[in-house]
C-alpha cells in the first residue's frame, strides 16, 4: 500500500458534545487516547476506550459523541493506494501491540507533522496498521488471558506515567499479586513491575524532550517525591541522569 498523510489532529474535549454524521473522499484513522468516545458508523452504534482504534474508509458516513469529560485522541486523516485489500472500516481494538506502537506514535509525534521524516514515519505507523488488520493475530478472538493484558496495560496507561504498583493492580483485578504478575510474564514475557518502569520512564522521556518544564516540576506532575527520587529512579533504569538525557537528545 501507498498512502499519503493528509493531516494529523491532537484532539480533546473536556465537555460533552457531539459531531454529527459526515463523510469525506479520504481515509481517516481515530486513536483514542483517554476516556471513551462513543461513535456512529455503517449505521451501527459503537464504543470507543483508550486504546481503541477506528479505520473509516472513504465515502463512509461516520460522527461522534463525546458524552463523558476528559477525553483525548488522535485523528489521522489520509489517502491510500490499497492492492488487494478490501475496503474495511471498524474498531481495531487496542492490545499489547497496538498499545507499543501508539506508545511509540505519541512519543516521535507531537501536534503536528512538518518535517518530512515525520510523514514517512506516520505513513510507515498507518501501513504498519494495514497489515496488521490483514494479520491472522488481528481476526482471531481475544482469549481470557489476552484480555487480562489488555486490562493490566490500559490501567497503567491511564496513570500517565504516575506510580501504580502491582498490589493495585492486583486489588483492581482481583488477583492475588503473585497471581498477577506470572499471568504478565507468561502471556508476554515480561516481568510486571519492570513493565510498570518501562511505561513510566517513557512518560519522563517524553517530557524531558518536548515539555517546556524543569526537571523539579516533571517529578512533581508524576507524583516523585522530589528532584533526587525522580532522578534516582531514571538513572537506574537508564544509565544516565536526566540532565544527561537532555544533553544527549538535543
Amino acid at each position: 500500500m501507498k498512502s499519503e498523510l493528509l493531516s494529523v489532529h491532537f484532539g480533546s474535549r473536556a465537555y460533552q458534545c457531539i459531531k454529527p454524521l459526515h463523510s469525506h473522499e479520504h481515509w481517516q484513522l481515530e486513536i483514542v487516547t483517554q476516556g471513551v468516545i462513543h461513535c456512529q458508523m455503517l449505521d451501527e452504534l459503537l464504543s470507543l476506550e483508550a486504546g481503541d482504534m477506528l479505520l473509516v474508509p472513504p465515502v463512509c458516513e461516520h460522527g461522534f459523541r463525546y458524552h463523558k469529560h476528559d477525553v483525548a485522541w488522535i485523528s489521522l486523516k489520509f489517502e491510500c493506494e490499497i492492492d488487494d485489500f478490501p475496503l474495511w472500516g471498524g474498531i481495531i481494538h487496542g492490545n499489547q501491540f497496538t498499545s507499543r506502537l501508539i506508545t511509540s506514535f505519541k512519543l516521535a509525534i507531537h501536534d503536528s507533522v512538518f518535517k518530512q521524516y515525520e510523514k514517512v514515519f506516520v505513513n510507515g505507523f498507518l501501513e504498519t496498521m494495514f497489515h496488521y488488520i490483514q494479520s491472522d493475530d488481528f481476526h482471531r478472538t481475544d482469549d481470557p488471558s489476552e484480555l487480562l493484558v489488555k486490562l493490566i496495560t490500559e490501567k497503567i496507561s491511564m496513570r500517565n506515567g504516575k506510580a501504580i504498583t502491582v498490589n493495585e493492580l492486583a486489588e483492581e483485578l482481583s488477583y492475588t499479586r503473585n497471581h498477577l504478575s506470572k499471568k504478565f510474564k507468561d502471556i508476554t514475557g515480561e516481568n510486571l513491575k519492570s513493565y510498570i518502569d518501562q511505561i513510566r520512564i517513557q512518560k519522563i522521556e517524553e517530557l524531558l524532550r518536548y515539555r517546556e518544564l524543569t526537571i523539579s516540576e516533571i517529578a512533581s506532575d508524576l507524583g516523585f517525591n522530589d528532584l533526587y527520587s525522580l532522578s534516582k529512579f531514571f538513572k537506574n533504569r537508564t544509565g544516565e541522569s536526566p540532565s544527561q538525557f537532555i544533553k544527549n537528545s538535543s
